[in-house]
C-alpha cells in the first residue's frame, strides 16, 4: 500500500510536468488493484485533484487528499487571518472563512514566497492575545523557480523562538494528516495499518520522519528538494530512489 507524494515525486518542482514513471504508476497500480492515496500539502487550489487528472494522472476515487480536507475538523468557517497566496485566500473563502485580520478567532499560515516582516510582526501579536495559532503544514522547506525557500514549519519554528505557544498543524507530517489519509486507505483495504504503508516523497524532514514515527517504510526520491542523501540519518530511510521511474522498475518491471 502506497502514500504518494505529489510535488518533487510526481510531477516537477520547474515546470509541474509528470515526472518520467509517474503515469505509468498509477496505470499499473490501478490495473494490480494495489491501494493507495495521493497525500499532498496543497494549499492553492481545491480543486488540484483534477489539475492532477488533466495532466494525465488516473488517480481513482477516495485516494486523494490535501489540508483543506481536514481543515474543518480543526476550525469550523470562522474569521480567521490567513497568511499566504491570494489562491489560499480565496480558497478559505470558498470553504466559507471570512478574512478578518482585525479580529480573527484563528490565523493561518500556508507557504508563501512573499512574506513581510510585517507579518511576522502580526502573527506575533496574535500569538500574545491567545489567538489560536494553525499551520496548514510543517514542511521546512519548498522548492520554486530552483530556489528553495523557508516552509510553513520553518516559519513556525521562527516564531516559537519569539513566543512559546503550541499550534496544530493540518496537513504533513501531522498524524491527524496520516490517520485521515490512512482512512481512505481503509475503504480500499479495510485491514489497512501504517505498518503495511510505504510512503514515497522528496521531502525528508517534512514528509518521511514523521511517517518512519508512525511505523511506515520511507521512500526518499532524489528528484525534488534533496538530490543526494549527504547530512541525512539513513536508518530513517528504507529505500532511497533517484525518482519515481526507479521506483517503478524496481517494482513492477
Amino acid at each position: 500500500m502506497l502514500f504518494l507524494d505529489v510535488q518533487g515525486t510526481l510531477i516537477s518542482d520547474i515546470d509541474k510536468s509528470p515526472i518520467e514513471g509517474s503515469l505509468q504508476l498509477f496505470k499499473t497500480l490501478n490495473k494490480e488493484k494495489i491501494p493507495y492515496v495521493v497525500i499532498t500539502n496543497n494549499t492553492k487550489n481545491l480543486n488540484f485533484l483534477n489539475k492532477l487528472q488533466d495532466l494525465g494522472f488516473e488517480i481513482k476515487e477516495n485516494a486523494y487528499i490535501d489540508p483543506f480536507h481536514v481543515l474543518k475538523d480543526y476550525l469550523k468557517p470562522c474569521k480567521v487571518a490567513a497568511f499566504g497566496s491570494k489562491e489560499f485566500l480565496y480558497s478559505l473563502e470558498v470553504l466559507g472563512y471570512e478574512i478578518d485580520f482585525k479580529n480573527p478567532q484563528a490565523f493561518l499560515v500556508a507557504s508563501y514566497d512573499e512574506f513581510k516582516f510585517e507579518d511576522f510582526a502580526y502573527m506575533n501579536e496574535y500569538i500574545k492575545h491567545g489567538i489560536k495559532a494553525i499551520a496548514m503544514h510543517e514542511g521546512s522547506i519548498y522548492k520554486k523557480n530552483h530556489r528553495l525557500y523557508p516552509g510553513v514549519g520553518s516559519i513556525m519554528a521562527m516564531l516559537k523562538n519569539s513566543y512559546d505557544f503550541e499550534y496544530c498543524v493540518v496537513g504533513k507530517p501531522s498524524k491527524a494528516f496520516y490517520t485521515s489519509a490512512l482512512n481512505l486507505l481503509k475503504i480500499q483495504n479495510s485491514k489497512a495499518k501504517f505498518e503495511d504503508v510505504m510512503i514515497i516523497s522528496d521531502d525528508y524532514k517534512g514528509d518521511l520522519i514523521g511517517a518512519k514515527e508512525l511505523g511506515m517504510q520511507t521512500s526518499l526520491v532524489l528528484s525534488g528538494k534533496i538530490s543526494d542523501t549527504k547530512g541525512l540519518d539513513l536508518t530513517k530511510l528504507n529505500f532511497v530512489y533517484d525518482s519515481i521511474k526507479e521506483y517503478y522498475i524496481s517494482r513492477f518491471a
